[in-house]
């Protein structure tokens, strides 16, 4: 068989697109445990390409990152990060998490320009976390104060500013520090994924606008816009999973 890069070349521009996209999936693997051998990305693909559902979030993944891993923006769009989330979602997304660049050059490059949009590492996942942070108890306070303040930031309506008070504030307590940079994990994880999300665009990047963080003007524009991705992405949360949202959801994956 030829080689990938060979294959590249072969099949012109669209493939370099799927080769752009096999980076992120080898980056990913940060976030989950490798299941089995692992797949070469290209394997990876084809495989996706087999389901219908993973097919589409590959291609809105490869429209929403674009600027990213064409090097256009170093600011990873929301919109790509809730591309990322839908895919990981689907039956065979996650087979990509682990997909291996081997020897590609172009494929290990656009690792390195995807990694902005990609979970933080960590030793620890945020359902340990969010356990010794319960078990603490200056911890665990604030995180009451936390699911008391931010309610409205989990329906995806707004990041008000006593939930931006409660954040500092926990930012603080060492135990809450862990929160910062765990990684979504187990049956929480996609709850976990979505607040990220709405954390981002409601509390963070809001802050950022009206501070003058230095953002343009079409970052900002760009920002707003993202918003119409992030609640399509996160509408695809069933209705169980919003009352368990609520009623178990914490800042382990917030800060």
């Amino acid at each position: 068989m030829a080689s990938f890069a060979g294959f590249i070349k072969w099949t012109g521009r669209s493939t370099l697109y799927l080769c752009c996209a096999f980076a992120l999936f080898g980056c990913l693997c940060i976030a989950s445990p490798t299941h089995g051998r692992r797949l070469i990305c290209w394997q990876a693909i084809m495989k996706c390409h087999g389901e219908p559902e993973c097919h589409y979030a590959y291609d809105q993944y490869l429209y929403a990152c674009a600027p990213v891993i064409n090097g256009d923006r170093k600011k990873c769009p929301s919109h790509c990060i809730s591309s990322l989330i839908q895919l990981n979602l689907t039956e065979t997304g996650p087979s990509l998490e682990d997909c291996d660049c081997a020897s590609d050059p172009v494929c290990r490059s656009t690792k390195r320009a995807i990694e902005p949009c990609l979970p933080r590492t960590s030793n620890m996942g945020c359902t340990e976390a969010r356990r010794q942070c319960e078990r603490d108890y200056q911890c665990s306070s604030a995180m009451r104060d936390y699911l008391f303040h931010c309610r409205k930031l989990f329906g995806g309506e707004r990041c008000s500013d006593d939930c931006r008070r409660v954040i500092a504030n926990m930012r603080n307590i060492p135990k809450a520090q862990q929160l910062d940079t765990c990684v979504c994990d187990g049956t929480e994880r996609t709850i976990c994924e979505y607040v990220k999300v709405s954390m981002k665009n409601f509390c963070f990047d809001s802050m950022d606008r009206y501070a003058g963080s230095g953002f343009s003007d079409s970052d900002s524009e760009d920002d707003y816009d993202d918003m119409e991705d992030y609640v399509y992405a996160c509408e695809k949360l069933t209705q169980t999973d919003r009352i368990a949202h609520e009623s178990v959801v914490t800042p382990a994956h917030l800060l």
